[in-house]
C-alpha cells in the first residue's frame, strides 16, 4: 500500500504584494520628491520585516 504524503506549501501571504508597492513607491519616489522615495523604502523595509518573520514562524516545529 503506498504511504500518503502531504507536500508543504507556504502559506497565502500579502507580503509580497506590499514589498512590490514599496520598491514601486520608492521608484517613483526618486523620479518625484525625496518624501516619496522615504515612504516607499519605509514600506518596503516593512515588507521585508513581516516576510521574513513569517517565513521563520511557518519554519519553526
Amino acid at each position: 500500500m503506498k504511504e500518503h504524503r502531504t507536500t508543504h506549501q507556504p502559506a497565502p501571504s500579502i507580503w509580497p504584494v506590499t514589498l512590490a508597492t514599496g520598491i514601486g513607491l520608492a521608484a517613483v519616489g526618486v523620479l518625484t520628491s525625496p518624501l516619496i522615495l522615504g515612504a516607499g523604502l519605509l514600506v518596503a523595509a516593512f515588507a521585508l520585516i513581516g516576510w521574513i518573520r513569517q517565513a521563520l514562524d511557518e519554519a519553526a516545529p
